[in-house]
């Protein structure tokens, strides 16, 4: 049975560093931050990113590990994550990487993601 999980996140703490960079060119960079979800995920979390820089807008893929309470169970996973961020503010997809759930949250999968500050995640839980 498929569950949908939904709440908010704040994001804390970035940092960030310029790989490449060149006159004409697109910005390359690595990013580091912490997120605190609340709704249905209850935790934090610590993202890292790839981020390219181009025209208006920024791509950029990373992960992000959530340790805390999903459906009143504990435990951790990783979530795979690709977005945007343009004028209009940031969207992300992204999904439960597959064997990272640890304790009650061991065997979970799912996929979601989030626009600006309100996410949501369709699971199932082995």
């Amino acid at each position: 049975m498929t569950t949908t999980a939904k709440g908010t996140l704040d994001v804390s703490d970035w940092e960030e560093a310029v790989t490449a960079e060149g006159e004409g060119r697109s910005k390359q960079a690595n990013a580091h931050c912490l997120s605190t979800f609340t709704g249905d995920l209850q935790g934090t979390g610590r993202a890292d990113w790839l981020l390219v820089y181009v025209g208006d807008g920024t791509a950029f893929v990373g992960t992000q590990r959530f340790e805390g309470t999903l459906g009143g169970r504990s435990g951790s996973f990783v979530l795979r994550t690709r977005g945007s961020y343009t004028e209009t503010g940031v969207e992300v997809e992204w999904e439960v990487v597959p064997g990272s759930g640890s304790d009650e949250l061991a065997g979970l999968t799912g996929e979601g993601g989030y626009r600006n500050a309100d996410y949501t995640l369709e699971y199932t839980l082995a």
